[in-house]
């Protein structure tokens, strides 16, 4: 079955509430820095690209041929091209769901990775992930005028979460090498 001619991407709330709560936005540097390694540079892309066409109207449509080029993919638009590809893969890890043929909904927020895909990424996805979802964690839970920190305490507060982290991830990494 080859993908319709035009296709329909809605923006959607991501199901599980935590999730939709916390998720990281689509356009942070944890959809690209943690989840590449498992989805995969189109996938990636083209969740990045969704964000930017939902700029310009909420829902996009677009001719499928040419969101596949706008991304690099070609002009292919049957079930086994690479936009087809694409597309099934965000489904099937959870970044979207077809709600009608033609229509797609994408989840708004990424959710962190499991600890099973933690063991499918390399060690500098791994870091980043940890760095990156203990930052954005922080900066959920603290007060709005926390965010107005001065520089220096701002520099102070990064020192103390490397230090954290490094010992954190030090500990897991020994405790890993048994298994």
């Amino acid at each position: 079955m080859a993908l319709p001619d035009r296709l329909e991407i809605h923006p959607a709330a991501y199901p599980n509430l935590e999730v939709h709560r916390a998720g990281f936005p689509l356009d942070h540097p944890y959809l690209e820095q943690c989840w590449s390694p498992i989805l995969g540079p189109s996938s990636v892309l083209l969740l990045r690209h969704t964000a930017q066409l939902w700029r310009d109207s909420d829902p996009a449509v677009v001719d499928s041929a040419d969101l596949a080029q706008q991304i690099g993919l070609g002009k292919g638009r049957g079930t086994h091209s690479p936009l087809g590809h694409t597309l099934n893969r965000i489904v099937r890890f959870r970044f979207a769901q077809w709600t009608d043929p033609g229509v797609l909904d994408v989840y708004t927020e990424v959710r962190p990775l499991r600890e099973r895909d933690l063991s499918r990424v390399p060690n500098w996805s791994a870091g980043r992930h940890d760095e990156l979802l203990g930052r954005h964690l922080d900066s959920l839970s603290a007060p709005a005028s926390a965010s107005m920190a001065a520089p220096a305490d701002h520099a102070s507060l990064m020192a103390q979460r490397l230090d954290e982290f490094a010992s954190s991830r030090s500990h897991s990494i020994q405790s890993g090498l048994g298994r």
